[in-house]
């Protein structure tokens, strides 16, 4: 109707049909929704900064029997996505150290590190991500679209009910993902689980037989220099658990805000009606 009569003005009566619904409404944030949708933007951005800022490092030296010989010192750094296995091997140079001489078998005289642990810490930042931006658009809704969302249909509240639950689900998978992730790479920082293991790639230089004794006997000592630290990656842990209360917990507010629940109310009123005798 509005484009037969007013061919030239209909795009303006359209956007004074949107612009007439935005009305800055400050009091939706002092609402349990609004007030946990603030506290939900900043932890995740906590938690995938956290994550994404840990580095630390591990690192080893080779000590020779003859004390002649120089000490080889072996670290590498632990940054984000946390693909240790791609880090670059550690080269011995000119000759391996000590003077020792490689077996055939060995794949690798170079140091190289086990283990890729880019998946677990790559999904829990996915989720940190998209929950993040995902309260920036949610709290627009509350603040300039408040009418929208509190009107007859309840359309907006069902969807931000299904999402919520959805990212809460997202963050107990990317928390506990992103936990099992951090626990194999504090074993892997520590090189005393696995430079003695492997005779013929990673450390092959460190291998020890059954006897506790080194295979190439001009090797005096393999000992751990650095172990690393990981109060940044367990507070991201902590941070990601946290997150999943948060949006937990948001469930029943938004769930009051539905159709759904408002459905269930009134036929509760009803019946209570239909049973009183007066």
């Amino acid at each position: 109707w509005a484009l037969a009569h007013y061919p030239g003005q209909y795009p303006d009566i359209v956007m004074e049909s949107v612009t007439s619904n935005r009305q800055l409404d400050m009091e939706a944030l002092k609402e349990p929704r609004g007030f946990l949708r603030c506290l939900q933007w900043f932890f995740a951005m906590l938690a995938f900064a956290t994550c994404c800022d840990f580095s630390t490092k591990l690192g080893f030296d080779i000590v020779c029997k003859d004390n002649s010989q120089a000490t080889t010192m072996v670290t590498t750094d632990i940054t984000y996505p946390f693909s240790i296995d791609h880090n670059p091997p550690f080269k011995f140079g000119d000759s391996p150290p000590c003077g020792i001489k490689f077996g055939p078998k060995v794949k690798d005289q170079d140091i190289t590190f086990p283990g890729d642990f880019s998946s677990d810490a790559q999904f829990f930042v996915f989720t940190g991500v998209i929950t993040w931006l995902y309260c920036f658009a949610s709290i627009a809704v509350y603040v300039f679209y408040s009418s929208n969302y509190s009107d007859e249909q309840k359309n907006y509240p069902k969807v931000d009910f299904v999402i919520t639950a959805l990212l809460a689900f997202f963050w107990l998978a990317g928390s506990s993902a992103w936990a099992n992730g951090l626990n194999g790479i504090k074993q892997v920082s520590d090189p005393d689980n696995w430079i003695f293991t492997s005779q013929y790639e990673t450390a092959a230089a460190c291998f020890k037989t059954t006897n506790d004794t080194y295979v190439y006997t001009k090797i005096g000592e393999c000992h751990t220099t650095s172990r690393g630290h990981f109060g940044g990656a367990n507070v991201s842990v902590l941070f990601g658990f946290l997150n999943f209360f948060l949006w937990a917990s948001n469930l029943w507010f938004l769930y009051k805000e539905t159709g759904w629940y408002k459905a269930k109310q009134d036929q509760a009123n009803l019946g209570n009606v239909e049973t009183d005798p007066y």
